[in-house]
Order: C-alpha cells, then sequence, then structure tokens
C-alpha cells in the first residue's frame, strides 16, 4: 500500500528513472533535502517543502540513487492536473520561476460555503424552506406551498445539501483534483 494514493492525490508525483541516454539531468540524489521520507516496499514516499507548499512524491522501488529522474503520468481522467503537477515539480527542481497556482474563483469559493453552510443546517433538521430563507432569498418564507414548491429557490437549496452530502461522504477529494 502507498502513503498517498496518486488516485485520490493526483498532484503527487510518481517518479522513476529516466531511459538510458536521458539527457535528464535531475537525479534523485541531487533532490532537496525531504521534510519526510519514509521507505516502503513499493518505493520511498518523500514530502519536499517550498513556498508554494508540500509535494508529495513517490519514487519507484527499483531505481538507484544516481538514476536520471524521469516522470510516470497515468493517462487518466486526472492527466491535466498530473501534469500541472509535474511542471510544478520541474520548475522547482531546475530554479525555473513557477507559474501562479490558479485559486477558487469568487463563485466555486461562494457556492462552497453555501454548502458547508446548508449542510450545517440541514444536519441541525432546518427544512428547505428555513434554508433557502436564511442562505438564498428571505422572501421565500412568505411564498404559498404551491409557489414554494416549484421555486427555482427550493431546487437551488435541495441541489446545495445534495452536493454537501456527497462532498461530505468523501466527493471533498475532488477539491484536490481541482473539481
Amino acid at each position: 500500500m502507498t502513503l498517498w494514493d496518486p488516485n485520490i492525490l493526483p498532484a503527487s508525483a510518481i517518479l522513476t528513472a529516466a531511459p538510458v541516454r536521458s539527457v535528464s539531468s535531475v537525479t534523485f540524489a541531487r533532490l532537496p533535502a525531504p521534510a519526510l521520507a519514509i521507505n516502503r516496499p513499493e518505493g520511498r514516499h518523500l514530502v519536499l517543502r517550498d513556498q508554494e507548499g508540500d509535494r508529495q512524491l513517490w519514487m519507484l522501488s527499483d531505481v538507484p540513487p544516481t538514476a536520471p529522474i524521469a516522470a510516470l503520468i497515468p493517462f487518466d481522467a486526472n492527466l491535466p492536473l498530473r501534469v500541472q503537477a509535474m511542471m510544478a515539480l520541474w520548475q522547482q527542481l531546475t530554479g525555473i520561476s513557477p507559474s501562479p497556482v490558479a485559486p477558487l474563483t469568487r463563485q466555486q469559493r461562494r457556492r462552497l460555503i453555501l454548502m458547508l453552510r446548508a449542510l450545517d443546517g440541514w444536519q441541525e433538521h432546518a427544512s428547505y424552506r428555513e434554508l433557502a430563507t436564511v442562505l438564498i432569498n428571505a422572501k421565500v418564507r412568505h411564498q404559498p406551498r404551491h409557489e414554494w414548491l416549484t421555486s427555482p429557490d427550493r431546487a437551488q437549496i435541495i441541489r446545495l445539501v445534495k452536493e454537501a452530502l456527497r462532498r461530505m461522504r468523501g466527493g471533498y477529494r475532488d477539491l484536490l483534483c481541482g473539481r
């Protein structure tokens, strides 16, 4: 078992030896001193720290320390994020200025906050109407029942609670993948 699963944390780097006659100048021996290093049967797990944060590396077990480094990037749904993580690692190791990390947009941040607030209220047994009144539109409190049942505010609060529950039950990992 790996210490961090690259399927759950696609920004972790899987490293192996570069092909023979590779022109890579970066070797495992030239990596910065890790903040954490653990040897496991499947390889060596490292955490590198810099001003951008922690980088998890998994060096496969059959690689000598003097070998040039190559990245192993699975072709899966997380390929763009994996490539971005490899570029950031390459920039760190070669001294090239890293590109800025794209934070959550204002809309994404607002939606996540609304989801958390809706989940908190739902777990305290607030009705969807009560949640919508507090979080979305105070006027829904006075809507007749038939208007409330077809209200876009009702549909929105139900979606927020459902998405918050999905994230609470494991979907929070999507945030690590930039989704």
